[in-house]
């Protein structure tokens, strides 16, 4: 019977000490492995067919080295950046991500951090909160919570992005082409839709503009995007009917600028010609439209990173010194394309 590669085989062949090669294997020390090193081991171990007991090490060091990631909806568009942000991130020091569904259900919420706990995780990443999560119902291990939410950043590091000043910069950029009729399309959870409708409506106070109720549009929630996607053309389509419709759109997400853009397609209304359309999120498939979406990006990549970068570093600080609550904010940037532009005589 042949025998199995061990360390010993694979140091050897890489020309390098055991030492260092068991390094490379141990995830919480890959890291300080020169990188031509590194490779070199790896190469061998690939040759001869060596694989580490991760078990094993896992239970030397206590530590399951996964970290999990509990999400509301794994479909929404807005998700693989996040999630990528975060995984890549990870991957460099040795960890793995598990990533939870609560499909916006609080009970689920709970049943997944319960989950987390039983599996003895190694660190948490919470997604906005639901009103009905107490904070002292978050597990009791390394944690990041991605929300703006003041009762949890009190307590636990956050990282969020400037969403009211996103939405503020779009419309000031729709209002300098002109634009003083826009409509507002509001979607997703209740503090995003309180959020973006208190900074529509400090806007038009601040630029002296009246605000029409009309013209603020909420899209009714549902659990999957695909759903509120349906929803929304029926409510987009009254909107742009109406007998003063808006010269602009704006729309809380991408999802709803998609459906804004076409359904003025079906209606035979020419962006940005008689219509600007401004969304959020900037979306892959926000730049791959036609016409190209203007959109607010808020970053998730860079927030994925970030988070992960913040909960590594409470995970390698010393256990025993006080945990620094560090909260985050990441600012949002306008990237204007072939959706928007000046108001016309057609338009206004």
């Amino acid at each position: 019977m042949k025998k199995s590669p061990t360390l010993v085989d694979v140091a050897k062949l890489a020309n390098t000490s055991k030492a260092t090669a068991a390094r490379v294997f141990s995830r919480s020390k890959s890291a300080n492995v020169r990188l031509e090193t590194k490779a070199r081991i790896l190469e061998a171990a690939d040759k001869l067919g060596y694989s580490p007991n991760l078990s094993a090490a896992s239970l030397r060091s206590k530590k399951t080295y996964l970290i999990a990631l509990c999400i509301h909806d794994i479909t929404n568009p807005s998700s693989p950046s996040l999630i990528r942000g975060i995984q890549d991130e990870l991957a460099q020091h040795g960890y793995d991500l598990v990533v939870f569904n609560s499909d916006w259900d609080p009970n689920k919420e709970k049943k997944n951090l319960l989950a987390v706990v039983r599996n003895q995780l190694d660190g948490l990443i919470l997604q906005d909160p639901s009103d009905e999560l107490d904070v002292l119902e978050l597990p009791d291990i390394p944690s990041v919570i991605l929300t703006s939410n003041e009762v949890f950043s009190a307590v636990r590091s956050t990282v969020s992005t400037d969403t009211v000043g996103g939405v503020k910069k779009a419309l000031t950029y729709l209002h300098s082409m002109g634009h003083d009729r826009i409509g507002i399309l509001l979607g997703g959870s209740v503090s995003q839709i309180t959020n973006r409708k208190r900074a529509y409506l400090d806007f038009y106070e601040g630029a002296g503009l009246k605000v029409e109720e009309r013209l603020i549009v909420d899209v009714p929630f549902k659990t999957r995007a695909s759903d509120t996607f349906i929803m929304a053309k029926e409510l987009i389509v009254d909107l742009m009917r109406s007998p003063r419709r808006p010269s602009a759109i704006f729309a809380s997400n991408d999802m709803l600028g998609l459906a804004a853009l076409q359904m003025a397609q079906i209606e035979g209304l020419e962006v940005p010609g008689d219509l600007s359309v401004v969304g959020m999120d900037d979306l892959f498939s926000a730049e791959s439209a036609s016409p190209a979406l203007t959109s607010v990006s808020k970053h998730r990549f860079e927030v994925g990173t970030q988070a992960a970068k913040n909960l590594l570093n409470q995970i390698h600080s010393d256990s025993s010194a006080v945990k620094e609550v560090v909260n985050e904010l990441v600012e949002c940037t306008l990237v204007i394309r072939d959706s928007s532009g000046p108001i016309t005589k057609h338009g206004a």
